[in-house]
């Protein structure tokens, strides 16, 4: 993790999400103060989560906010209390499954209120992190390295329109107020543990079929995919928060670009387990991502292996599997249980 000598305060809407526990867990361990604000919209267990993440440097201050982006009311109060140095906007509905199960609640949220937010954070003077998605580059016909300048395909999904419309709306934004420090993040397909883990996302779901099935389902064998570990991207934020300042608004951040088929055969060189072809499941993009320019500027050099962290997965899922199926997978999917079943090939709709 890069080193931070200077004591920030960070407000993360969507703080008991994926990335957001990971990130507060770190800032927590380097001193600096964080402020969860949560909705638990997926039924996360706080007092968990909290215990897990609070193993914290003596010097710094934890707070948890239940709190929806939509009650302006609460969210203005609540940053003029806390004060924060940085706002860590992730707050929004996250993956295309839950983003096209309800269309007008993502809007709501992932537009019309992101656009809130941020107009809030331009008013208090508040850095941002903002998380667009590598998604907004699609499926992609020739194989090559998508750069943040490259002309993107219409959306085909709700999750990465309103991921657009945000991305246009910050741009906007910047144009009139050359002083408001945003940056955006492209993120690649996130993977790997977290306090508040996600199993749905592609290496995690691909770990947890090895681990729980002894098999992995596949479609789309060549399609490609750019991933990276919830602790190469944390550490990712943090190499710009050390710097204090970026040249650019937007960045793409990833490690590997592999395809589906390599995905699965990592999983397999850990977790022993058969490969099978089932047309027409799961998603069909297919994307590289080009992070130079982010790496550049950053000296930001990911190294932890794909295998590594899949390990760390597999060892978890393992410990925990009668827990996780048991309990019918609760806190642990940004979509619905049935299409989730569906995927996993367990029943169909």
């Amino acid at each position: 993790m890069a080193k931070i000598t200077k004591k920030e305060r960070f407000f993360i809407t969507g703080g008991m999400g994926y990335i957001g526990t990971v990130f507060a867990r770190e800032a927590l361990k380097k001193g600096h103060d964080v402020c969860l604000y949560d909705s638990l919209i997926y039924e996360q267990n706080p007092t968990r989560i909290l215990k897990e993440i609070s193993k914290k440097d003596k010097n710094s201050q934890l707070k948890f906010i239940i709190g929806d982006t939509r009650n302006k009311k609460l969210l203005i109060s609540s940053l003029k209390d806390f004060k924060p140095t940085y706002v860590l906007h992730f707050g929004e509905l996250s993956s295309v499954y839950a983003c096209n199960h309800n269309p007008t609640l993502t809007e709501n949220i992932n537009y019309k209120t992101s656009k809130q937010v941020l107009d809030i954070c331009e008013n208090l003077s508040l850095k941002v992190l903002y998380n667009s998605t590598s998604s907004v580059y699609g499926t992609q016909e020739e194989s090559k390295l998508m750069k943040e300048e490259d002309v993107l395909p219409e959306p085909t999904d709700y999750y990465c329109r309103y991921k657009l419309q945000m991305e246009d709306y910050i741009k906007n934004k910047i144009k009139k107020n050359k002083n408001f420090e945003i940056i955006i993040f492209r993120p690649a397909t996130v993977f790997g543990l977290s306090p508040r883990f996600r199993i749905e996302l592609l290496p995690n779901h691909f770990t947890y079929m090895a681990v729980s099935k002894k098999n992995i389902p596949l479609s789309g064998l060549d399609s490609y995919r750019a991933a990276i570990g919830v602790d190469e991207l944390v550490d990712g934020y943090f190499r710009v928060i050390e710097k204090g300042n970026w040249k650019y608004l937007l960045y793409n951040i990833g490690h590997h670009n592999i395809n589906k088929r390599q995905f699965a055969l990592g999983v397999k060189s850990v977790v022993p387990c058969k490969i099978s072809i089932t047309p027409g499941i799961g998603d069909l993009r297919n994307l590289q991502i080009d992070c130079s320019r982010f790496n550049k500027e950053f000296d930001f050099k990911p190294s932890i292996s794909y295998e590594e962290s899949i390990g760390k997965v597999a060892k978890w899922i393992k410990a925990n599997l009668n827990y996780i199926e048991n309990n019918n997978f609760a806190e642990l999917l940004n979509m619905p249980i049935d299409k989730w079943r569906q995927i996993c090939g367990q029943q169909k709709i």
